[in-house]
């Protein structure tokens, strides 16, 4: 594929997509950066923020928010720019911060090249923060959301999701976030996600599926799903303790994992490394055969009708 990307939005050319958790009790802030700093590529970034409702659609675009001069860090408060929003009306919401430099920013398209896009993306990590109301104890998570379920960047649109930790008590869930985003807001594409629940001996105990439409987030709770299954109390019982393996065959989304205190309304969130952060070799034809391997495992339709059949 050639390095140039044409005619792309530069609402994407740097986004960060975020759940906003706010009917869950939570205010959403992100600390953002212009990190990239003595190279030909640095430039002063203007900030924006899309906000989509439960269906993805958007419902408005707070433009200008901010300029960015090199070198600078930011926080804005999502909480400012929604509060005109009714949970009632719109369910849960998801914001997309967009950075653009200066010189793009008010232009449909433009031709950019994944160096430069890299560049930005690669200079620092953004910072989502999650803010127990009213109580304002804060926790959150650093990660890079780059472009999204776009073939011009991969070759593919899949997700192979194998490493939240799963920690269920009487008073403890763990939940994922799940965000389907793009690079243009006329991405429609409705992402399929297969998971199931591993416990310690590295048996699948439960099984589920969920849909996220385009430009939302879907938060999938370990206490809905051993609840359905009829496993909550044996699953405490045992330790409470496994692991969520997940697939998407047909969109790239964006994994966030929180642990949560039903009581207290404290959290703990945490996100997957890619691979390519342990695995040298990874990518290409290795990556899909692990891929591949680990649907067959789990996700095969041989596999689903053992399950269902009670035969695993």
């Amino acid at each position: 594929m050639s390095d140039v990307i044409k005619d792309f939005d530069p609402a994407f050319y740097r986004p960060c997509a975020f759940p906003i958790l706010r009917k869950l009790g939570y205010g959403s802030a992100l600390s953002i950066n212009n990190g990239l700093i003595g190279d030909p590529f640095a430039t002063s970034l203007d900030v924006s923020l899309s906000v989509f409702d439960d269906q993805g659609q958007l419902i408005k675009t707070i433009e200008n928010i901010q300029k960015l001069a090199v070198g600078e860090i930011a926080k804005i408060d999502s909480r400012e720019y929604i509060k005109d929003i009714a949970d009632s009306e719109q369910g849960n919401l998801l914001g997309v911060l967009h950075l653009v430099p200066s010189g793009m920013n008010g232009k449909s398209s433009v031709d950019v090249t994944k160096v430069e896009l890299l560049a930005h993306m690669s200079a620092g990590d953004d910072f989502i923060e999650f803010r127990q109301e009213p109580k304002g104890v804060i926790t959150g998570v650093a990660y890079q959301v780059g472009q999204q379920n776009d073939l011009r960047f991969n070759s593919s649109r899949r997700t192979l999701v194998q490493a939240p930790k799963v920690i269920v008590r009487k008073n403890l869930d763990t939940l994922l976030a799940l965000m389907n985003v793009s690079t243009r807001f006329s991405y429609s594409e409705t992402a399929s996600f297969d998971y199931v629940l591993v416990n310690p001996s590295g048996n699948v105990i439960a099984q589920s599926s969920i849909s996220i439409p385009a430009w939302t987030y879907r938060l999938i709770s370990m206490h809905d799903l051993l609840e359905s299954a009829g496993l909550k109390e044996s699953f405490i019982a045992e330790g409470g303790l496994g692991m969520l393996i997940g697939s998407s065959e047909d969109a790239g989304l964006i994994p966030i994992s929180l642990t949560r205190n039903l009581e207290s309304g404290a959290i703990a969130c945490d996100h997957s490394l890619p691979p390519v952060y342990y695995f040298s070799t990874w990518g290409g034809t290795a990556r899909i055969m692990a891929h591949n391997s680990l649907v067959e495992k789990f996700f095969s339709k041989d596999m689903k009708d053992a399950k269902t059949n009670g035969r695993n």
